[in-house]
């Protein structure tokens, strides 16, 4: 792919067409792995300098570097990098001193597009060792101009990985990549969000021999949490999110449940997959696309979405008449985006039906165990306190014979009721 930052469209267009005219011929085969960015010459500012060009190449591919010129025809062409030559070129001529031993047959020149005043570099299988400040000097009989190149290499990001772990002796979440360069930076997030002294991370990068990096960063896992891992490149060109839940649900069988999965974003274009695993046996159940609104299952009518086309990243399934021996086990959701992947493993248990029907034959017993228990004591009560008004009523006299007569105070262990009862009755009612 080519960037041209031209203002003017047509110097542009003469500039780059011989440039990929030339690449064409030279590798037709290899055209497709021109994924270097490429800025070609930037408008000369008013003291007739040039700014440094930036330039990204990818790792392990090819990449061009831009000098172009007022071709006059007897250019000298020497490319720099660090102030060390590695490619120099006269037209008519081979080479004119040895290049950098790193650059040998690493580096040549567009000779088709010279004589138009194109000095482009072309520089095969880009590394982290290719980084750095490059000049392109022209000389000729008539002016020297030189331009400076400034090179970034970088490996991209083709994967993160987001797992749980007990290798040191408790559990921990470990977010990875592998093969990028630069390091590049992660972060640990969870929803619902907790302190961030309880998300102290530990993080490790290490280089292998072509100086590309794998880096891992483990956090210790807390319960019931959504964990979240962002990870960003070196120059910012990409940034890639990936979650994961975990969680265990009870249900009873033959009875319809859901198994949620919402992703923490609101996703577009998206495939949904879950899986269920059973044992050592694993096996996808259900799949949709919600670019192509098209969906797969092998348990057909036992499953759908909850959700109908999953908006906004809600992969959630309903399992429809469970059955415990064939739908107990652990289910996986995975909804996966450009750059991104949520996922949720559900530990599912299924109660069997003679549960049910034992605990709606125990509900049946105490329902009328329990009435029969209250009518008993409803009628117990009843008879004490007809008991305890006949006696008030024997033994109450009018009220002025009642004030001559003394009180009588029947034995504590006897049966009979005391006269102090019957008399404070007595009493309150008249005041009543």
């Amino acid at each position: 792919m080519i960037y041209c930052l031209y203002t003017d469209d047509e110097e542009c267009i003469h500039l780059v067409f011989p440039l990929v005219q030339a690449l064409k011929k030279r590798a037709m085969a290899a055209a497709h792995s021109w994924t270097c960015l490429i800025l070609v010459w930037i408008i000369a500012d008013t003291t007739g300098k040039t700014p440094d060009i930036q330039v990204t190449c990818m790792f392990s591919e090819d990449c061009v570097l831009p000098c172009v010129f007022e071709a006059v025809g007897d250019e000298i062409i020497y490319w720099f990098r660090q102030n060390v030559l590695i490619h120099s070129y006269k037209q008519g001529s081979s080479l004119l001193d040895q290049p950098d031993q790193h650059y040998n047959n690493k580096t040549s020149l567009f000779t088709e597009v010279i004589s138009s005043g194109n000095a482009s570099v072309h520089i095969k299988k880009s590394s982290p060792q290719d980084r750095g400040k490059y000049r392109c000097l022209v000389t000729s009989s008539r002016k020297t101009s030189e331009h400076f190149i400034i090179v970034k290499v970088e490996a991209p990001i083709h994967s993160v990985s987001l797992e749980t772990t007990r290798l040191s002796g408790f559990e921990e979440v470990i977010c990875s990549t592998r093969a990028v360069y630069p390091a590049p930076r992660v972060t640990f997030f969870t929803e619902p969000a907790v302190l961030p002294d309880a998300l102290h991370s530990f993080t490790r990068k290490t280089a292998d021999k072509q100086d590309l990096y794998s880096v891992e960063s483990k956090i210790r896992k807390l319960e019931d949490l959504t964990y979240i891992c962002l990870v960003q490149s070196f120059y910012k060109s990409q940034t890639w999110r990936t979650s994961l839940q975990e969680k265990e649900i009870s249900s009873f069988e033959g009875q319809d449940f859901n198994i949620s999965c919402v992703a923490p974003w609101n996703l577009q274009n998206f495939t949904l997959t879950w899986s269920y695993t059973k044992g050592h046996e694993s096996s996808t159940v259900y799949t949709y696309d919600s670019l192509t609104q098209l969906s797969s299952s092998v348990w057909k009518e036992r499953v759908r979405l909850v959700t109908p086309r999953g908006q906004g990243g809600d992969g959630s399934l309903q399992l429809l008449v469970p059955l415990r021996l064939e739908h107990a086990g652990l289910y996986t959701c995975i909804l996966s985006a450009l750059r991104t992947k949520h996922e949720v493993r559900t530990r599912v248990n299924i109660i069997p039906s003679t549960a049910i029907r034992q605990a709606e034959s125990s509900t049946q017993w105490w329902i009328p165990a329990t009435v029969i228990t209250a009518l008993a004591v409803s009628a117990v009560a009843a008879i004490v306190t007809i008991k305890c008004k006949d006696g008030c009523s024997k033994s109450s006299q009018p009220h002025e014979e009642a004030e001559m007569q003394p009180i009588r105070v029947t034995d504590a262990n006897s049966g009979a009721p005391s006269e102090d009862t019957c008399l404070t009755e007595e009493i309150a009612n008249r005041t009543a």
